[in-house]
């Protein structure tokens, strides 16, 4: 990891509030918001609605409390458990869950969504409370255990989603493939990997405080997922839109990767 980028989380807590109004609110400019939120609901929708992938159970591994991608999941799994690396954003979702005043505003980014269904922004309401019946599990999970979510034991699921997950939380490149591999452990053979994953980055801030992205390019993740015993069933790239110092991706990588084999 770059000496000069001393945060890395999870070992170092991110301001969740803060990282949802740099990334995620109404207010951030557009270009930014298309990539962290716009081209993430797309991408999931399109999978999900499309029956590419299907099931009942979904376990999300994300940054922070976001839950711009399980809007998706919500209308086509019947559970879903949500992972995290530390208190801050189980707070918050909880917050989110019990539809406590204090809760972060989604409504914006779910009129948008109702918008990408082609159906009226009116709806929100209820799709924000379906999304809250359906997650049943709000859990801290630690990688570097051999059962993440330890004592909580969770049966596999038939999808996992990781958005900005793996590159945010792997020191190097030998602790994303180990990760991968428990990733891997939590979904049954023949489910599916989401991965919405930053290329050729190697920083994120929120704030003013900068955090380690690991350098990851389209060669490793697609032989990684591949060597895991996953088969690449979609792999898109979105090129870079937002011109800003917040992040120095060069593009964005949107995954579809089916359990094929054990490893």
């Amino acid at each position: 990891m770059d000496s000069c980028l001393k945060l890395h989380y999870p070992s170092h807590e991110i301001n969740t509030r803060m990282l949802l109004q740099d990334y995620f609110s109404q207010h951030v400019p557009y270009s930014i918001f298309k990539e962290s939120t716009i081209n993430m609901m797309r991408c999931c929708y399109k999978v999900f609605s499309s029956g590419l992938v299907t099931g009942d159970t979904l376990i999300d591994i994300s940054l922070g409390p976001i839950i711009v991608h399980l809007l998706s999941v919500g209308e086509f799994f019947k559970e879903i458990s949500i992972l995290k690396f530390n208190d801050a954003p189980i707070k918050e979702l909880e917050l989110w869950k019990n539809k406590d005043p204090e809760a972060f505003d989604w409504t914006h980014t779910l009129k948008l969504f109702m918008e990408l269904k082609g159906i009226s922004r009116d709806g929100w309401q209820d799709a924000e409370e379906m999304l809250r019946g359906k997650v049943k599990h709000i859990v801290k999970c630690d990688f570097s255990k051999t059962n993440p979510t330890q004592p909580f034991a969770l049966p596999r699921a038939d999808c996992v989603t990781c958005m900005w997950g793996l590159e945010m939380i792997s020191r190097d490149h030998e602790e994303f493939r180990a990760t991968l591999r428990k990733i891997s452990n939590l979904i049954r053979l023949g489910g599916h990997l989401l991965i919405y994953a930053d290329i050729n980055a190697t920083y994120f801030k929120v704030g003013e405080d900068k955090y380690h992205l690991l350098n990851l390019d389209d060669d490793f993740l697609r032989k990684t997922l591949i060597d895991a015993g996953f088969a690449i069933v979609q792999y898109e790239n979105l090129e870079r839109e937002a011109c800003t110092d917040r992040l120095d991706h060069e593009q964005k990588a949107f995954v579809v990767a089916r359990k094929v084999m054990e490893t």
